[in-house]
């Protein structure tokens, strides 16, 4: 029988699920924080994840990050479960790459279909494409779940029920339906932005001239570094959460780079951080750099993700990949590399992340 991971840290509710399973006749694991779950799903390979979203340390949201960002196991299906969805809301982690969703309370049997639905899904075919030349190459089958798409397939989802005739939506559904629709073309349009700008810097970087052209550019750290902390905080309402600690000097790298850098890196910080935990944002000026890093206590890392974290992408990869592909940590590296500057990740799962960045310091300071 499939092997069940079960992640939750109210014992009872645990418990209740394990005896529910194993009648049922599956083989069932069992932790009782996203931390434990994380390393159990590494050394067990469990065929399905049943986690409930909110937990002390590492809810279910960076959990399933955590699973995500892992090769070995960011296959297995995940299906997150909570009591705390009101009757408007999409199902909670589903964005974010989430195969299922529970509300609490549920009954046994709408357990064992969801879990049944979640391991019968297919896994993409290989169809066969013609080339340019008549012949043939296999590429990878696209469907709703693949990069880009995943986002256009919720917005259609969000008009269909608007537009649909066999029941009237009130006014209320209809704005609240229209909220979520924006907010995923939104996340549509940042997603496409970056895929252009990933493209752009790869074209960039084999143009001496241009390089050589953008490493003139200075940019003072303080100008930019506070109103972007502040204002990604506050869109992710976090802003109680912001502790800046910054020393000013100008470095050599212009300011639309230094503003796409910041927005990606603080972005992580802040989504794989649980609410009410700190992000520091701090700067140094040590001799001929000026280094300024970002430190989170979120759901962090394993060597072999810090190893491959912002490293080159494939084009077709940075467009099929689902969110959480680190595509905004690649377009961050890449940027830096261009004026000369380095970027070191310092992580450890379920303790945080520190990302730190060594730009050149300006002469004449």
């Amino acid at each position: 029988m499939p092997k069940i991971l079960v992640i939750d840290d109210e014992d009872a509710f645990r418990g209740t699920l394990i005896t529910i399973l194993e009648k049922k006749g599956f083989d069932v694991l069992q932790a009782a924080t996203g931390a434990i779950g994380v390393q159990l799903a590494r050394t067990h390979l469990p065929d399905l994840i049943l986690c409930d979203v909110n937990m002390a340390g590492v809810g279910g949201n960076l959990t399933l990050y955590a699973l995500r960002r892992d090769p070995q196991i960011a296959s297995i299906p995940f299906i997150l479960m909570s009591g705390y969805v009101s009757s408007g809301d999409a199902p909670p982690g589903i964005e974010r790459g989430a195969d299922g969703f529970l509300a609490k309370p549920f009954s046994p049997e709408k357990l064992v279909t969801t879990i049944q639905r979640c391991l019968s899904k297919p896994e993409p075919a290989p169809v066969v494409a013609m080339n340019s030349s008549g012949g043939s190459h296999l590429m990878a089958s696209l469907d709703s779940s693949s990069g880009l798409l995943e986002t256009v397939s919720r917005i259609l989802d969000i008009t269909r029920l608007i537009g649909n005739t066999d029941r009237p939506l009130q006014p209320k559904e209809i704005i609240d339906l229209a909220g979520k629709a924006h907010e995923a073309a939104a996340h549509l349009h940042r997603r496409i932005e970056n895929c252009l700008l990933y493209a752009e810097i790869e074209r960039l970087a084999s143009d001496w001239q241009q390089v050589a052209s953008l490493q003139e550019h200075r940019t003072g750290i303080r100008e930019m570094v506070e109103p972007v902390a502040r204002e990604k905080a506050k869109a992710l309402e976090r802003t109680a959460d912001l502790d800046l600690q910054i020393d000013d000097a100008p470095a050599a790298v212009s300011a639309d780079s230094l503003k796409k850098i910041l927005e990606e890196l603080l972005d992580n910080a802040f989504r794989y951080s649980r609410p009410g935990s700190a992000v520091q944002v701090k700067t140094a000026v040590v001799a001929d750099h000026i280094d300024f890093s970002i430190i989170d206590q979120g759901c962090g890392m394993t060597p072999e993700q810090v190893a491959e974290a912002g490293g080159p992408m494939p084009l077709d990869q940075v467009v099929l990949v689902q969110q959480g592909s680190g595509l905004g940590l690649a377009i961050a590296r890449r940027l830096i590399e261009l004026h000369r500057g380095t970027l070191i990740i310092h992580s450890e799962p379920g303790r945080g992340t520190t990302v730190t960045v060594s730009l050149t310091r300006s002469p004449g300071w």
